[in-house]
């Protein structure tokens, strides 16, 4: 039978050695003497004394003392949000307490105390998506090797009690060109006026997409699993030509070590466009993640797949895509990256076959007022093997992509946060027919957060 990692404890993983030890303090009364002489000591000692209290099972004498001498000045409001979700979630009022810990990084974001108890209280309430980001910040942002390996035994206790994962999303997705087509209506091939088809022209409109995921980790050993997963993503506008729905199957075994890992596996998908069209794809792929630096994170892909489809057989061919993605943390609350990548289609017509790479940045920042916000940017450059009919020589396309998401951390329903998300488009080519731009917008919301 395979070993199953240890399940650490949120309180276990996340408690600190006690500073002092506090004084045996009635649970309910604290006399009038006790509470003068504390409110005159220095603040960072009365927080040490509030916590080792709450740490030591005398919650309620931390909060009489925390409401007889409440912190003041600059860091008084988060610590008193500090201490109050540390007796709340003693109560065991953890969806209390949870607000509460958000409520003082949606001040400031860069409290390791407050996130790691966050992460526990989460981990608490069966929150695991939330729980794991931001274990996953306070592991690549840990100031020493013995704590990042704390937070990753914590991770691990994630994934061994949950094998399991499964999400479900949907979003109202506004678009000012869904179709990305061109503004133009008439164009000239050889001094000749021709009239473009109204699906090739810009429309907006006002669509929605979703999907739901899941997959299931099978420890083998300590350091190999299996990792099958599913899922099916749709998009829908107005009418069918522009409607999209994706079926995915994937099986993995991935190996971890030291610094990352390694997997080695096979994915499907058929996919099916507009009115009739039809398409289905497989191959291998290779996944690595590998820790260059214990801030400084690398992810690879190589994937190759053979394409086939129904109606537009003249497309089928195959598809090879290296992504890369270097992900490096500067703070928990501050990520950068930069991601490279290229493409090679091949398909029997040389003006359908091309080869394409792209290159971009992107960071994510947990802003004050609970606003979290990711950007990217990225530019790409394709180059056809051939000819393209009607405009006499290779067709080239040069895309810039930016997107931006704002995620309000601290409101959420259910456990779940508002999302925006902005994507702009810009397609610059020496055929008419493929210059276009498209703005978009998408209201979600999310766990992971």
């Amino acid at each position: 039978m395979a070993k199953q990692p240890a399940k650490p404890s949120a309180d276990a993983q996340l408690s600190r050695p006690a500073i002092i030890q506090p004084d045996r303090l009635g649970p309910l009364s604290v006399p009038d003497e006790t509470k003068v002489s504390f409110a005159q000591l220095p603040e960072k000692k009365r927080l040490h004394i509030l916590v080792n209290l709450v740490r030591n099972k005398q919650h309620e004498a931390a909060a009489t003392l925390l409401a007889a001498a409440p912190f003041k000045g600059k860091f008084g409001r988060n610590r008193n949000l500090f201490v109050q979700g540390l007796i709340e979630k003693a109560r065991g009022n953890l969806e209390k307490a949870a607000r509460i810990y958000r409520t003082a990084l949606a001040d400031d974001p860069n409290l390791s105390m407050v996130r790691m108890e966050l992460a526990a209280t989460l981990y608490a309430l069966h929150e695991d998506d939330g729980a794991r980001h931001h274990l996953d910040l306070l592991k690549s942002a840990a100031p020493t090797p013995e704590l990042a390996r704390n937070f990753n035994d914590f991770i691990a206790a994630i994934d061994a009690r949950r094998p399991w994962s499964f999400n479900v999303y949907a979003a109202i997705a506004p678009s000012t060109n869904f179709t990305n087509g061109t503004t133009e209506e008439i164009i000239l091939i050889g001094g000749l006026p021709f009239v473009i088809s109204s699906d090739s022209r810009k429309k907006s409109g006002i669509g929605m997409k979703g999907g739901a995921n899941a997959g299931y980790r099978l420890d083998i050993t300590d350091d190999l699993a299996a990792i099958v997963g599913g899922g099916v993503n749709f998009t829908q506008y107005d009418g069918r030509a522009f409607d999209t729905t994706i079926v995915s199957q994937s099986l993995e075994l991935r190996r971890s070590h030291g610094r990352g890992s390694v997997g080695v596996g096979v994915i499907t998908s058929q996919a099916w466009y507009g009115a009739s069209e039809f398409l289905w794809s497989a191959g291998p792929q290779i996944t690595v993640r590998y820790a260059l630096l214990q801030n400084l994170v690398l992810d690879t892909r190589l994937a190759h797949l053979w394409t086939f489809y129904k109606d537009a057989t003249y497309r089928s061919g195959t598809t090879t895509s290296l992504t890369n993605r270097l992900a490096l943390t500067l703070s928990e609350s501050r990520v950068l990256y930069a991601m490279a990548g290229a493409d090679r289609l091949k398909t029997d017509l040389d003006h359908l076959s091309n080869i394409a790479g792209w290159a971009g940045l992107g960071i994510y920042q947990e802003a004050p007022w609970g606003v979290t916000v990711f950007a990217e940017g990225k530019v790409g450059y394709s180059v056809s093997d051939g000819d393209y009919p009607l405009l006499g020589e290779n067709l080239q396309q040069t895309r810039v992509d930016g997107r931006l998401v704002l995620t309000k951390r601290d409101f959420s329903i259910f456990g779940l946060a508002p999302q925006l998300e902005y994507t702009y488009t810009r397609n610059f080519s020496n055929s008419t027919l493929s210059r276009y731009d498209a703005h978009g917008i998408a209201l979600s919301v999310t766990r992971a957060f």
